[in-house]
């Protein structure tokens, strides 16, 4: 509100220094405080520049007032166009490259917002320049007839005019003389005169003349003509009495041999005054009327002997000279009297003519003016000297001759006279005011201020008033007093005087006007909640006072504010307002302002009220990073309770407790952070976390419950029962128990072992072991040792963070020999039922080897073994399923016992899953039924055992199933009865030991005219034109068909359940061969997407071949039910493995597929298959 009033009393200043009086607005003032505006003012600096062309211009328009949104840029009231010369720097600076004459003019800068408008004008101005030249013609010598171009160049501003002259007459252009002026982009101007058909009267001095209002510049040069001499007619010449005298003689002709001259007959020079030049030019100096008049004539002659002469008359005038005895410098005279101004001329001829001048314009008789003039004499006649005759006089006195003057200096004393009387002012306390005082006269009267002393009456001494930091008197009489007291109230005089008369004086009453201001502008005060208070103001000041209350700038309005109340006391000096709050709370706090309106003025007091409370609940609790020692948090306290937050505590602990009663730690961290870290934490725990905020009245409640798990660390303890046992000369076998719980700091993930040759300061070899199943009792062998050698044993335990100490040492010894190393397997080559490998013996190795032990198995069966000699170096393994992976791995034993195993390696069976036909050479077509061609699949390698055959029509979604038992070697099979001239699809899966592959195709039945009566009905539903759910003869084979299904459903998973223990779970092929269970293949169609594909897997092994097999690599998770056309999808077959005693030689393990040694199903394996093709698994897609 203060600030406010400021610049409404400043605004008032500067629009006419109008008073701003407010009454009890405070309403209005906020509604003023939004409309009001600073005023737009232009000023274009600098206002005036006088350049050189070719310089560079600067104009910055200044502007004051806002809001500023248009500056525009005009020149001579035309909108300025940019240029690459002209552009703006910024909006408000214009800039100019290399003035040009064009550029000269005013520049204007117009300013706009959408309520006022403004300009500023500045004058570019290009400097004026005498002319001056630049080049010009030399002298010429030419034959009649010839042609001839002269030309001057001649620069200057204004731009200069070019005349010719020869002999100093001007040329007049005709058809053989042309003048030709060029104006250059630099304002240079080329003259050019073109003389065609040269004469020698054409012959003479030439000169080329560059003028402007500044000066004149020229150049002169000869034309010779070759030709007889001449002279040209002469001017009669009237010199000036006392100055040079020079005369030029005109001659042409070619060439010529000498110039004379002669005076009355008389060759010059006569005296040291008179000299001739080789050029012809007689020069007098000092010209004197007895001894120079007279006539003169010069001679001019050729080579030839050839003469020609011209005459001349000079006349010698006398040029006035006015006396300075009459006329002097100045003179002073009083204001009202009389007096005279003589202009004399004591010299000269008549006749004489005179002229006066004031301040240097023509002055001409008026009022109690006069002037008479006489044969050598001029009087200005003042009958009543008036302060306006002051000035500077000029007589100007002219003959025929020449012109003199002389200036004088009237000064008229006048006494001082009033301009701006003073008169009473009145101002507001602390403000500036202006008391103005003006007079004139001459000598200019001098302005003294003077104060009266005691201010009960307007007589008394008055004492003067000096310039100090609060007053200052300026040049033209007005005093200024700022910051303005009590005490500066009273009677003032002003006083002019220049001791002409008595001078004039004024007395002046100043009155002071007191506005409201309160006695403590700024309070604060600080409660707490729920009690109550009392803010107080008091102003003084003129009366009367309102004062208002506002809270947060708002207007406080007690009716809407049950628990607030004000109350006004007032007397002559001041005026109190209190503001009562009941009950306060934490809203209440906030600035409270009361605002005092008088006639005078305004003032604002603002109370800073801070209600103060316990601080809010910690809130945005965020876990900034965590180790596995620490957790780093970050909160924040959205509200203080106005009383600066002392502390946080982090309370936490490892267990859930809601009462917080138990085992609970603490930190504490001062108000000022909002970050904290809770250290010395046990790793991979998990703690729950809160947050509590204090301040001066209390803590605020809990914050919501966090929790946080500590990270993985290195273990802090070693294995535990470290032991070691010798196994042979090379190897030992160490045993461990893992770390216990409080020091594992983590899962633990591995071991290294540790192992260096006793009494050595060699670095440990550590080997790497993952930890075992049971995760209790650990152990790993130790081999390439030296036999019969000590070595000590370490062993470290790693988690994902690392590894932790290492156990304490332990030594162990190995023994004179040892069992052998296990070679390494290599396979050489593949069947479809078996698979050749190699190996040999290390080398290293000097053990004698008693037998080796071949271990293989399937990727989805137990290891199974064959005992082999020690002699043998390569094997057969036999009897393998076709198609399939195999994982290899040798061990070789002796006496001591056997090695440590060798690396598995892989290998595969030749063969792949069936691939189908093309349709065309699959399915033969007829009217009802439809022939399926079996015998055109090709068996990837691995005999076909059997197909699994379903149909549908097209508008149908449900899949039938054949029944029929199709193992190989069947070739063809019919489908009847169907509908003729339908759309059906059948899907054939062919099985075999590498996988399966199933295949859908689509097909019309041919026009029912195409029928066979004599077809007999074979299995599968006969369509009629009802729908499916109409038609009887195909909804009850339907019904109890599904009613047996339950049954066989029901038989089936009884007998699975009774016989689990002898039967291994089916499982679908994985890609490139792995087997799966018709159920889990279902499963793996809703999750996989589908893509089918025919290439070739590697074997992995030299010397095998690869034939064209197909892999389920995806199959698409949602389920289509009217199958996909033209696609393969093939998986291995699902093998049924049935456990029989190991006999040396052969596979301990039997392959059996669903099929018996005829290729017939069993009726419990048919059952099962039977369930699996109809148990709600959709076809692949």
């Amino acid at each position: 509100m203060l600030q406010l009033y400021q610049e409404l009393h400043s605004a008032s200043h500067t629009f006419g220094r109008k008073k701003v009086f407010l009454r009890n607005c405070l309403v209005l003032l906020k509604e003023i405080q939004h409309l009001l505006i600073a005023p737009l003012i232009v000023n274009m600096r600098p206002p005036r520049q006088v350049l050189n062309i070719g310089q560079e211009a600067t104009f910055n328009c200044n502007v004051t007032g806002y809001p500023v949104h248009t500056i525009i840029w005009k020149k001579d009231q035309r909108q300025l166009t940019s240029s690459s010369r002209v552009r703006l720097l910024s909006r408000d600076v214009l800039h100019i490259t290399s003035v040009r004459r064009d550029d000269r003019g005013m520049y204007q800068c117009f300013v706009y917002n959408d309520l006022d408008a403004s300009q500023g004008t500045a004058e570019l101005k290009i400097s004026d320049v005498p002319p001056t030249l630049i080049s010009a013609y030399p002298e010429h010598t030419a034959h009649s007839g010839d042609t001839i171009s002269l030309k001057c160049v001649t620069t200057g501003n204004p731009i200069p005019r070019i005349t010719w002259y020869l002999d100093d007459i001007p040329i007049d252009q005709g058809p053989r003389a042309t003048a030709v002026d060029k104006i250059g982009d630099l304002g240079h101007v080329t003259g050019i005169l073109n003389i065609t058909e040269v004469r020698v009267e054409d012959s003479g001095e030439y000169k080329c003349q560059g003028e402007n209002d500044v000066g004149t510049t020229f150049h002169a040069a000869r034309l010779n003509v070759y030709g007889p001499p001449f002279v040209r007619a002469m001017r009669n010449v009237t010199a000036v009495s006392g100055e040079d005298l020079t005369i030029r003689c005109p001659y042409g002709g070619y060439p010529i041999k000498g110039i004379r001259w002669f005076k009355n007959g008389v060759l010059l020079p006569l005296n040291n005054r008179q000299k001739v030049n080789h050029a012809g030019t007689l020069t007098i100096q000092g010209v004197q009327r007895a001894a120079d008049k007279g006539e003169y004539s010069c001679s001019v002659k050729n080579t030839e002997g050839q003469i020609a002469t011209g005459v001349t008359y000079v006349s010698v005038v006398v040029p006035p000279v006015i006396d300075s005895h009459y006329f002097r410098e100045s003179i002073t005279i009083d204001e009202d009297t009389r007096t005279k101004l003589m202009c004399v001329v004591t010299r000269g001829d008549p006749p004489m003519r005179f002229h006066w001048l004031k301040n240097g314009q023509t002055f001409l008789a008026h009022g109690d003016t006069t002037v008479q003039t006489f044969e050598d004499t001029s009087i200005v006649t003042f009958k009543k000297v008036a302060s306006s005759d002051r000035g500077q006089y000029t007589c100007v006195a002219t003959n025929i001759a020449a012109s003199d003057k002389r200036t004088m200096q009237l000064i008229v004393n006048v006494a001082p006279q009033w301009t701006v009387e003073p008169k009473n002012a009145s101002v507001v306390l602390g403000q500036r005011v202006w008391i103005d005082c003006a007079a004139v006269g001459f000598p200019a009267p001098s302005i003294l201020w003077k104060k009266l002393l005691h201010t009960e009456s307007s007589t008394g001494e008055f004492t003067y008033v000096h310039s100090n930091p609060r007053a200052h008197r300026f040049n033209n009489g007005t005093l200024v007093l700022s910051d303005v007291e009590e005490s500066d109230a009273g009677y003032y005089l002003c006083q002019a005087s220049n001791g002409i008369a008595a001078g004039v004086s004024k007395i002046i009453n100043l009155e002071v006007l007191v506005p409201p201001k309160f006695k403590e502008p700024f309070q604060t005060k600080t409660v707490t909640e729920e009690s109550n208070t009392t803010l107080r103001c008091i102003a003084t000041g003129h009366a009367p006072i309102v004062i208002t209350w506002q809270k947060d700038k708002s207007l406080i309005d007690i009716s809407r504010r049950g628990r607030f109340s004000i109350r006004d006391i007032a007397d002559s000096r001041q005026t109190m307002s209190e503001l009562q709050i009941l009950k306060t709370h934490r809203n209440d706090t906030g600035t409270y302002s009361c605002s005092a309106v008088s006639d005078i003025g305004t003032d604002e007091a603002t109370i800073k009220y801070i209600v103060q409370g316990r601080p809010d609940t910690p809130t945005d609790i965020n876990v900034v990073n965590i180790t596995s020692r620490s957790v780093t948090l970050q909160w924040e306290v959205k509200n203080d309770g106005n009383s600066h937050v002392t502390g946080s505590v982090i309370q936490y602990q490892s267990i859930s407790d809601s009462s917080w009663n138990g085992q609970t730690s603490q930190l504490i961290v001062s108000g000022s952070e909002s970050m904290a870290t809770l250290r010395a934490l046990s790793p991979v725990t998990l703690y729950f976390i809160r947050i509590v905020a204090e301040n001066a009245l209390g803590h605020s409640k809990p914050s919501e419950v966090i929790n946080a798990t500590t990270t993985e660390e290195a273990p802090s303890g070693s294995p535990r029962e470290v032991q070691v046992h010798s196994t042979g000369a090379q190897s030992m076998k160490v045993s461990w128990k893992p770390p216990s719980d409080d020091v594992s700091n983590g899962i633990i993930k591995g071991y290294y072992i540790g192992y260096r040759i006793s009494s050595t300061s060699e670095p440990y070899n550590f080997k790497q072991v993952e930890k075992s199943t049971d995760g209790q009792q650990h152990s790993t062998y130790i081999t390439g040792l030296q036999p019969f050698t000590k070595y000590d044993i370490v062993v470290k335990a790693y988690n994902s963070a690392g590894a932790g100490p290492k156990s304490a040492k332990i030594t162990g010894k190995t023994l004179e020999t040892a069992p052998p190393t296990s070679p390494v397997v290599q396979v050489v080559g593949s069947t479809k039922n078996s698979i050749d490998i190699k190996w040999e013996k290390d080398p290293k190795d000097k053990s004698a080897i008693t037998e080796y032990t071949l271990h293989y198995k399937t990727d989805d069966g137990n290891w199974q073994h064959e005992r082999l000699s020690s002699d043998v170096e390569k094997h057969t393994l036999r009897n393998l399923r076709c198609g399939t992976k195999y994982h290899l791995y040798m061990t070789a034993s002796n006496s001591l016992g056997t090695g440590e195993p060798s690396e598995a390696v892989p290998a595969r069976t030749k063969g792949a899953a069936p691939m189908p036909p093309h349709q065309s050479a699959f399915i033969q077509l007829n009217s009802s039924s439809v022939t399926l061609n079996l015998g055109a699949w090709q068996s990837g390698g691995c005999p076909i055992r059997r197909f699994v055959v379903q149909y549908r029509p097209k508008y149908q979604n449900q899949w039938i199933t054949i029944p029929d038992k199709l193992n190989m070697p069947s070739s063809t099979y019919v489908i009847k009865p169907l509908s003729p001239n339908r759309e059906y699809a059948v899907m054939v899966t062919a099985h075999s030991e590498a996988g399966l592959t199933q295949e859908e195709y689509s097909f019309r039945t041919l026009h029912a005219s195409l029928i066979d009566p004599t077809s007999s009905p074979a299995y599968g539903k006969r369509e009629t034109d009802l729908p499916f759910y109409k038609n009887i003869a195909l909804v009850i084979p339907v019904v109890v068909s599904s009613l047996v299904l339950v049954m066989v459903i029901f038989i089936v998973a009884v007998c699975l359940r009774k016989h689990s223990q002898d039967r291994r779970e089916y499982e679908m092929r994985k890609p490139c061969g792995d087997s799966l269970m018709m159920s889990d293949l279902g499963k793996q169609i809703t999750e996989k997407p589908s893509k089918t594909s025919h290439y070739s897997c590697p074997s992995g092994n030299k010397g095998d071949y690869a034939e064209p097999y197909t892999c389920i690599e995806s199959i698409p998770s949602k389920q289509r039910s009217d199958g996909l056309f033209a696609t393969i999808k093939r998986c291995p077959s699902r093998p049924i493995y049935m456990s029989t005693p190991y006999k040396p030689g052969t596979e301990t393990n039997q392959q059996m597929s669903p099929h018996d040694s005829q290729g017939n199903l069993d009726s419990t394996n048919s059952e099962r298959w039977r369930h699996e093709a109809n148990s709600g698994h959709k076809p692949l897609r």
